[in-house]
């Protein structure tokens, strides 16, 4: 299980939703099942194309989290068993035009 460690930049990004209650609990959620199984399907596990360290899981249909792995490992996909720097917490468009 991988340990969760915030940006400076997430936080602030999570402060933007502080007054969004529901979403407050959907990235809280996305966040639980990153750390209790990186694998969960509901998390849409993907590379993003235009960083080659920046992974993304889904929070809904709208918001996506970006994060960088500690490691990798030879097969190019994420060590699981590292930490995980979580980068952003942005809608979809533009999570993938400035991940970090």
């Amino acid at each position: 299980m991988p340990e969760l460690i915030p940006s400076k930049k997430f936080l602030e990004d999570l402060e933007a939703f502080k007054s969004q209650k529901v979403i407050i609990k959907k990235i809280a959620k996305a966040l639980a099942f990153l750390e209790a199984n990186p694998h969960h399907p509901g998390l849409n596990l993907e590379r993003i194309i235009n960083d080659r360290s920046a992974w993304s899981i889904r929070v809904d249909s709208r918001y996506r989290i970006s994060f960088d792995p500690g490691k990798l490992l030879p097969s190019g996909v994420p060590d699981w068993s590292g930490s995980v720097i979580l980068l952003r917490v942005l809608s979809h468009d533009d999570l993938y035009k400035r991940p970090r």
